[in-house]
């Protein structure tokens, strides 16, 4: 079974290179392989990414230019042929071993997303209040707004099967972080099956994140996300379809 994991990037010169190597030395195996999507770099991300690529053949680049983090998956993603295709944050926050658990769970589903939510969820460094608040309102809000059943929407690790990400890709419409809350929205309304996979989460230094400003650009582009679906909402599915077509696509393949 091969895999894609893609890695969103803007600026990560630091922290790419470390987070790399961990992956490339923990997933064994011409099966994975890691895009690095380029979202506008002006650092050395594209140098310290081109360094790796030299010296093992599982490291491809893609450069675009600034299209936000949704915007970067959905490009990329287009082009990916594996079996199972998944992204992750480039700051190393969640380590390798739980991206392959995600591989794991995905396979014989839909997909599998980390949640750093979940009662059996490890985060050995807590992040600040304004952080904690800020992410833990969002992910109430965004549970009430959508009716989603997913405690973390917003954790950077997830994995899907090509098939239903084929069928996904045309109906999004977020390029910035509420690509997340998309990406779930869009799946649960066609009925694809999605597991939920308690992680490990270590966080890093260099967060961008700011608490104030950025708490009314995501309730706002929360709302916009909403007010779309409302005006051209998903047609619905039922359940069941996705495990027949799982299903006579196992018998395909065999």
């Amino acid at each position: 079974m091969r895999v894609d994991i893609v890695i969103p990037a803007h600026n990560e010169e630091d922290r790419i290179g470390p987070m790399l190597d961990s992956y490339l030395t923990r997933c064994g195996g011409s099966e994975v392989r890691f895009v690095v999507a380029l979202d506008r770099c002006t650092d050395r991300t594209a140098e310290v990414v081109a360094e790796r690529m030299t010296d093992d053949g599982r490291v491809r680049i893609v450069s675009y230019p600034k299209l936000g983090k949704g915007g970067v998956l959905m490009e990329t993603f287009r082009g990916c042929d594996a079996d199972l295709i998944g992204f992750v944050d480039a700051d190393g926050a969640t380590p390798p071993s739980e991206m392959l658990r995600l591989v794991e769970a995905a396979d014989g589903r839909d997909g599998a997303i980390a949640s750093r939510r979940h009662p059996a969820a490890v985060l050995p460094a807590r992040r600040s209040l304004a952080r904690e608040l800020t992410s833990a309102g969002f992910a109430f809000g965004v549970r009430r707004l959508f009716d989603l059943p997913y405690a973390d929407t917003q954790c950077g690790a997830k994995v899907f099967r090509r098939g239903a990400l084929e069928r996904i890709l045309p109906l999004l419409t977020s390029r910035d972080f509420l690509f997340d809350v998309d990406v779930l929205l869009v799946a649960r309304r066609l009925g694809y099956r999605i597991a939920t996979v308690p992680t490990i989460w270590i966080d890093r230094e260099g967060s961008r994140l700011r608490a104030a400003a950025d708490a009314k650009r995501m309730a706002a582009s929360a709302m916009r996300l909403w007010l779309h679906h409302r005006v051209i909402p998903v047609e619905a599915e039922p359940l069941e379809e996705s495990a027949a077509a799982l299903a006579e696509e196992t018998r395909a393949a065999a």
